[in-house]
């Protein structure tokens, strides 16, 4: 029986401790980051970060050393059994940052707001990354998301 409750406390505090909120104050910066894991010994290093800042304002993006702005990307986030894409986004410095998604059932568009209620909802993302040669898919917690992604876009600067 101890055992059990080892381990389902060990199981707990893995899922609950993926996701990070870091502030920085001196650059007025919040950022809310879910790492992708993914199944294969070969990892690329990719997270969905979610910033705030007296700059830029909200911002969504994927970071990873995979991104460049001389490659197309097609992406799919597929959350709760819902599948989107994004349908405004730019790529600069490593980061694939989005605006918009698009709801590839309906067709319905959100903003990056409302996007945000979405994933804070989840269960999980499955996140698909197809570049010209090679498909990669990862997967993030999506359980410890919302305080983390809450206390970003409650930061005011």
């Amino acid at each position: 029986m101890e055992k059990f409750i080892a381990l389902f406390l060990f199981l707990t505090i893995n899922v609950h401790s993926q996701w990070e909120y870091t502030i920085n104050s001196s650059k007025r910066i919040s950022e809310a980051i879910g790492p992708i894991e993914f199944t294969y010994k070969k990892q690329d290093t990719l997270s969905l970060v979610l910033s705030n800042s007296k700059k830029l304002g909200l911002d969504l993006s994927l970071r990873g050393n995979l991104f460049h702005e001389d490659q197309e990307y097609y992406i799919l986030f597929e959350i709760s059994e819902r599948k989107f894409k994004p349908s405004n986004s730019t790529i600069e410095n490593e980061k694939y940052r989005i605006f918009e998604m698009k709801d590839l059932v309906t067709s319905e568009k959100y903003e990056l707001e409302d996007f945000l209620k979405i994933l804070k909802s989840g269960k999980s993302l499955n996140l698909t990354v197809r570049l010209k040669n090679r498909v990669i898919q990862g997967f993030n917690d999506l359980n410890s998301s919302f305080s983390p992604i809450n206390s970003v876009i409650g930061d005011k600067f």
